[in-house]
């Protein structure tokens, strides 16, 4: 078997290729970050399946963010199987490489390379699937950045009908109140109404054309950023179908949530245990301890929070449409359960169900619980 280690960077890459046995092919070398060093890299990797007689290789890399995807999808296209490393694993076998306090690029990539021969039986490699989960990643982060730019529906209706002062005083009660219930889909209505018709009574403001302009532009920008949210939206929708996941059989789980839970969590085996993803989603419990005295206190929340996030919206949903845990929150609610305490036991119910389905590619039943 060959191993070739990858360490990668903005301009150029430092390559190391060794066998099974840690026998170098060659002194570590370098390509530049471009289609004519790949070229060079797969001119090397050839020549050294003449070197050791042997066609199966094995090529990793650390995950660096964006600097390596491009070579990472240059070599699936050419057939290879490559495997994303987190750094924390390779940092022992760097540290091994030499007793000084030293590290250089040959370094890293030889670290890979011994990374990749101590771990020969659990080599996963990348795949299409993480490919969509990858892109899943980018998506549901740019949303939840431009969701966050957007306000109420209802607001921006009524600002941009009602600009200035005056508009505001001359407005119907029920159109306001019309408007309002419409745009709203029916969650507000005549108390809101009621509220802004008293506004205009005790206020000081002016009529201000300019301002009533840069409200109006505003709004625009706004409703700008929602087509972009809905483009967004139609790729995440394109990318969980091409991952082919069974995490929407779950009652309640969408495309948007199933899309940021797949994201957020990625390949589901580096979670050996369900405590291990409750932590990493920020949902296990914080624990004080002080002398002999020792107590369990409210979620940590120190994991992914747009993961706890999806899960909490999820979970919400879930207990409308699953008949198992639809009677256990109204067994907790006739207990004299507050909703917001019941959710969170059901939350942390519901991500084992997850993991158990994203482990075993699984479709939901009322036996997974």
């Amino acid at each position: 078997m060959i191993l070739v280690g990858i360490d990668v960077a903005s301009n150029k890459h430092d390559i190391v290729i060794l066998n099974e046995l840690g026998i170098a092919f060659k002194k570590a070398f370098s390509i530049k970050n471009d289609l004519d060093g790949y070229k060079k890299l797969l001119e090397q990797i050839s020549l050294a399946k003449e070197f050791f007689k042997d066609s199966n290789v094995r090529i990793g890399l650390e995950s660096t963010g964006h600097y390596s995807r491009n070579i990472l999808h240059f070599l699936i296209l050419e057939g290879y199987d490559v495997m994303f490393i987190n750094p924390l694993l390779t940092n022992m076998d760097r540290k091994a490489a030499s007793v000084r306090k030293t590290k250089t690029d040959a370094i890293d990539a030889e670290a890979i390379c011994m990374f990749l021969i101590r771990n020969q039986n659990d080599f996963k490699p990348y795949t299409l699937s993480s490919y969509h989960i990858d892109e899943l990643k980018t998506l549901v982060r740019l949303r939840k950045s431009l969701k966050s730019q957007i306000n109420s529906k209802a607001s921006m209706k009524v600002l941009s009908r009602y600009g200035l002062l005056s508009e505001f005083k001359r407005a119907r009660f029920e159109t306001l109140k019309e408007l309002i219930r419409k745009s709203s889909m029916g969650h507000h209505g005549i108390k809101e109404a009621q509220m802004i018709k008293e506004l205009p009574i005790s206020s000081i403001g002016i009529d201000s054309s300019s301002l009533a302009f840069s409200i109006k532009q505003t709004i625009k920008r706004i409703l700008m950023l929602e087509e972009q949210v809905n483009h967004i939206e139609k790729e995440v929708i394109h990318h969980v179908e091409k991952s082919h996941t069974t995490l929407l059989s779950i009652p309640g789980v969408g495309y948007t949530t199933g899309a940021i839970i797949l994201a957020e969590i990625g390949d589901i085996r580096r979670f050996k245990t369900d405590d291990q993803l409750l932590a990493y989603a920020g949902l296990d419990p914080s624990v004080y301890q002080s002398g002999n005295f020792e107590g369990n206190y409210k979620i940590s929340k120190r994991g992914s929070s747009i993961l706890r996030w999806a899960i909490y919206q999820a979970a919400q949903a879930t207990v409308k449409f699953d008949p198992v845990l639809n009677a256990y929150y109204l067994k907790k609610k006739y207990e004299g359960k507050r909703h917001c305490v019941i959710i969170g036991h059901v939350t942390k119910k519901l991500l084992r169900v997850i993991r158990s389905i994203l482990k075993n590619h699984s479709v939901y039943s009322l036996n997974t619980h």
